[in-house]
């Protein structure tokens, strides 16, 4: 894996390396920063550890379509969004200074896996706003609480129900408008 990637995935978390492995895992004996990992060669003998940490490799996934603009959002929706679920998000836009014409907007339903990787590594994004889509469907191994924004590598994550869920509960409609805040209003 590249050092780079690492450095995404793990950033300020101590990595551990285990003697012989490729992998990285999370119980052996000295701390090592993600620059050693990538760089320096393999470290004395550790004791045998449960089932490492892995990343796993890259499927064949489904290109990724071409972004316009620094906000995407993602949406799982069959067969596509329903108008109820537009008109919320463009209030939900137009709340923190948005519109749909500024942001891209993309439906995985029925698609095949896809790889967002690389469209982190070259910054593409700054915002990265799922509803009801997990981040290790789109290959990205990100472990977030719903409405708790994470700022990673320079974007900004956030995670929320799926539009139909929090158009139909206010304590979601809250929870979102909160997190929508902390990215784009300070």
């Amino acid at each position: 894996m590249s050092k780079s990637f690492y450095q995404l995935l793990y950033q300020n978390e101590t990595l551990y390396r285990v003697s012989g492995e490729e992998t990285v895992s999370a119980q052996v004996e000295a701390p090592v920063s993600v620059a050693d990992v990538v760089q320096e060669p393999p470290i004395s003998m550790a004791p045998p550890v449960p089932p490492p940490v892995s990343v796993p490799p890259a499927l064949a996934a489904a290109p990724l379509p071409s972004l316009n603009h620094q906000i995407l959002i993602l949406v799982d929706e069959t067969p596509a969004m329903s108008a109820s679920n537009t008109i919320f998000l463009e209030k939900v836009l137009k709340a923190v200074n948005l519109n749909l014409d500024g942001v891209d907007i993309l439906n995985v339903a029925g698609s095949k896996q896809m790889d967002f990787r690389p469209l982190l590594q070259h910054k593409k994004v700054h915002h990265f706003i799922s509803f009801g889509v997990p981040f290790i469907n789109i290959n990205l191994e990100i472990m977030m609480n719903r409405y708790d924004p994470k700022r990673i590598a320079g974007v900004n994550f956030l995670l929320a129900e799926s539009l139909d869920i929090v158009q139909a509960d206010d304590k979601n409609k809250r929870a979102l408008w909160g997190a929508l805040k902390k990215i784009f209003l300070g």
